[in-house]
């Protein structure tokens, strides 16, 4: 690349625009975030099963979240098959948040 078309790249880029490193840096957090949050649901499920309470309410958070990813690079990326993940993980959290409303009433 010559020296002007660089710096038409960098000129024509958006100012908020995170470069591949930051995005890959988001990336990443996001799939720590995700192991963490699944680590304390597991945690919390522990806790709740030796307190003889009803614990499909943390399967249920632990999946929507992840519809939540799916349905994100769905909309980003446009593949089908994010879009199946997205309903499929989706519609466990809603049976999972069903049952557990018909467990707790």
């Amino acid at each position: 690349m010559e020296r002007d078309e660089v710096l038409r790249r960098i000129q024509d880029k958006k100012p908020n625009a995170l470069d591949e490193m930051e995005q890959d840096i988001l990336n990443k957090g996001c799939k720590v975030g995700v192991i963490a949050g699944f680590i304390a649901c597991i945690a919390a499920m522990i806790v709740k099963m030796i307190a003889g309470l009803p614990y499909y309410d943390v399967y249920a958070i632990y999946c929507f979240i992840a519809s939540g990813q799916w349905f994100y690079k769905w909309i980003r990326l446009r593949r089908k098959y994010d879009l199946c993940y997205g309903i499929l993980w989706f519609g466990m959290a809603v049976g999972l948040f069903i049952g557990y409303l018909v467990e707790i009433f």
